[in-house]
């Protein structure tokens, strides 16, 4: 079988070591935008506009020469009456924006384009880059900020705006957590067991680990364990790094790289990272556990995954042959390398989409199935390729 896919890791601020709660918003937490009236006007609920929210993601997407399609106001009006229909206290807006209006903001967007671009710029888009074997990697998200500026995980975001919980299918949630750019699910907490290693010193690994690779991308890790001469390794998406990246655990980034990309395949989409003594590995992780691999997986059966953009999700299995797996899975840049498992058995690595145009990714749960199709490596292929070639992660045995 043969796919065009499209692979991604998403580009993040590297965090700086900093206290960050894990069960409430930090101090500085900026919410997304929402339109809301001028606070002298006296209103009985907050008002929603999503068109407003739509152009000024436009607007700072054109900052950074990324051109996206303008205002669908039957969109925006559905979600806005959606917001309205489930979300308390809040209202619609008056109709005060014009095609005048429309038109201004597509006209900043424009003009902002040549802004000029420096290190405390948010998202950076950097396009697409191509990858042997029919395989094309894209990377987006935050710009990086340097460590010694920053003073928390800069991809650690708590937000409770109304349009936020909507789209997260959450509207009654008190906090929504975004750890991915253009994501708008709920994201995975760092995990208890996560947070015991880390005052140890340590960082734990585990499936679906979120890990920040090289200075400014975030994958996540799809399985740990030893390989024949005893080394602790743990296997990601090839697209995620280069040999001699270095690794962090997003969820303990505190304790500093504790591993190593030391080989990457292009071709079967899977790169080794080799793990440091600062590190603790499991097989179990904030609820996925991995207790054999490899093994089909066939049309019709059910796959879930875990990963760092969209957590939690499972699909139908649409075709696979020896090497991929095609299914309903929901997953987008920063999901890459997850685990993907048919009950306890993984049996493959999220790799990519079928298509190159992100804006049919899944990013909402309120998309249920309408979303592109999501590829996945298969875990027999990665392992044979690993044991074919020898060296770090040949051999490779699970985690206890």
């Amino acid at each position: 079988m043969t796919a065009a896919i499209v692979t991604g890791a998403v580009m993040l601020a590297v965090p700086a070591v900093g206290a960050v709660s894990s069960e409430g918003a930090t101090s500085d937490t900026t919410p997304l935008t929402s339109s809301v009236v001028d606070s002298t006007t006296e209103i009985t609920g907050t008002e929603v506009d999503s068109a407003d929210v739509v152009n000024s993601v436009r607007a700072q997407l054109a900052a950074l020469g990324v051109q996206v399609p303008g205002v669908d106001r039957a969109v925006t009006d559905a979600i806005d009456h959606a917001i309205v229909t489930h979300v308390p206290h809040t209202r619609l807006r008056a109709e005060e924006v014009t095609a005048d209006n429309t038109d201004t903001a597509d006209t900043t967007a424009a003009e902002e384009q040549t802004t000029e671009i420096t290190g405390d710029t948010p998202p950076s888009i950097r396009g697409l880059s191509s990858l042997p074997g029919e395989r094309a990697a894209y990377s987006d998200g935050e710009a990086l900020v340097p460590e010694e500026q920053a003073g928390l995980d800069q991809n650690y975001r708590w937000v409770n705006d109304p349009i936020a919980k909507v789209m997260a299918g959450k509207p009654s949630s008190e906090w929504i957590l975004h750890r991915v750019p253009v994501s708008w699910f709920d994201a995975p907490r760092i995990p208890e067991e996560s947070m015991v290693v880390q005052e140890q010193g340590a960082s734990l690994y585990g499936p679906g680990t979120p890990i920040v690779v090289g200075k400014s991308k975030m994958c996540t890790i799809g399985v740990v364990g030893t390989d024949a001469e005893g080394r602790k390794v743990g296997i990601t998406a090839g697209h995620c790094g280069d040999p001699g990246e270095k690794v962090w655990s997003a969820d303990s980034w505190q304790v500093g790289a504790s591993g190593t990309v030391v080989t990457s395949n292009k071709l079967h989409d899977y790169s080794v990272v080799e793990l440091g003594s600062n590190t603790q590995i499991t097989r179990s992780y904030n609820g996925v556990t991995v207790n054999s691999i490899g093994g089909p997986a066939r049309p019709g059966d059910i796959l879930c995954k875990q990963g760092v953009a969209t957590g939690h999700t499972c699909g139908n299995v649409w075709t696979s042959d020896a090497e991929i797996h095609i299914s309903q899975l929901c997953a987008m840049v920063g999901d890459s390398g997850a685990p993907v498992m048919a009950g306890d058995r993984m049996v493959g690595l999220i790799s990519g989409g079928v298509l190159s145009d992100q804006r049919f990714s899944c990013r909402t749960p309120l998309q249920g199935q309408l979303f592109m199709p999501t590829v996945s490596t298969s875990m027999d292929t990665v392992l044979q390729d690993l044991d074919a070639r020898g060296g770090v992660g040949a051999g490779f045995r699970l985690a206890d």
